[in-house]
């Protein structure tokens, strides 16, 4: 990330996956939820994807992060959280994990 983006951070100081190129000479280089959404709106339209938000992007990719890593600390840092305890909730086993966990032991 900091090769491809080395201008964008050596500006905003963020590593963060929403930020305003280098060049834009106001704000603090997040964007806001306006453009968030208007982007987040057009990609799903081509996409075909209805009924989801950014919101739901973050949940999937902390979900993922613990299918993955199992690592609470990663998904805390991936998602900027600032207590652990937000984290956690992606650790949430379902009823039919569980059962998948027990079937294969």
């Amino acid at each position: 990330m900091a090769k491809e983006r080395a201008a964008d951070f050596k500006k905003w100081k963020s590593y963060a996956l929403f930020l305003s190129p280098a060049t834009n000479a106001h704000g603090d280089g997040r964007l806001n939820s306006r453009v968030i959404n208007t982007v987040w709106n057009e990609v799903c339209e081509l996409g075909g994807v209805e009924g989801h938000t950014p919101h739901d992007a973050r949940h999937a990719m902390g979900r993922h992060l613990i299918e993955k890593t199992g690592n609470i600390a990663a998904v805390q840092r991936q998602l900027g959280h600032t207590n652990a305890a937000y984290s956690i909730q992606y650790a949430r086993v379902t009823d039919q994990e569980l059962a998948d966990a027990l079937e294969d032991r």
